[in-house]
């Protein structure tokens, strides 16, 4: 007769088993619900970040290009060769012994705009900010996560759920 297998020899890993499949169950459920909750926030979070970031840039932008013109201005009230070179460059005389080469016009002295050519921000949102703005705008979709939550702990609690010990009935 073969021997009769021990049944409380495969107690434990089938115990170790269900409760690393409960807590799975319950972490993954409270994933789905912060999903919901926190998409809006999230997303929010992300776009007032964006322009904070763009508004930063636009006022540095703005901040050199004062100080730029603030130089000239200096330069134009106490310089005279300043306004001497100047003058000359808006009529386009040239002395004598002076050569003129022909540049492009990207090349050549812009004293009014004083652009300075800040490089540009990069101001795309984060890939996953998709699934974020879907989540956060859907509520059909909200909800079914919320309903795979609940499902996921329901599950958890009614098969998965091992109880550490057996009540003593002696005590009750």
């Amino acid at each position: 007769m073969p021997p009769v297998a021990n049944p409380a020899s495969h107690e434990p890993r089938q115990s170790w088993l269900a409760s690393l499949l409960f807590w799975l169950f319950l972490f993954t459920a409270a994933a789905l619900y912060a999903t919901v909750t926190l998409s809006p926030k999230l997303l929010a979070y992300m776009v007032l970040d964006r322009e904070y970031r763009l508004n930063q840039w636009k006022l540095v932008s703005q901040e050199r290009q004062v100080a730029h013109l603030q130089r000239v201005i200096e330069a134009q009230t106490n310089d005279p060769a300043f306004v001497r070179e100047q003058a000359r460059a808006d009529i386009g005389v040239a002395d004598s012994d002076e050569q003129r080469i022909a540049v492009d016009p990207h090349l050549r002295l812009n004293i009014e705009t004083g652009t300075t050519g800040l490089p540009t921000a990069h101001t795309d949102l984060p890939r996953y900010a998709v699934l974020l703005e879907f989540v956060a705008r859907s509520h059909r979709v909200g909800n079914a996560l919320l309903g795979a939550a609940a499902i996921l702990v329901l599950y958890a609690f009614a098969r998965l759920y091992v109880r550490s010990g057996v009540p003593d009935e002696s005590k009750l």
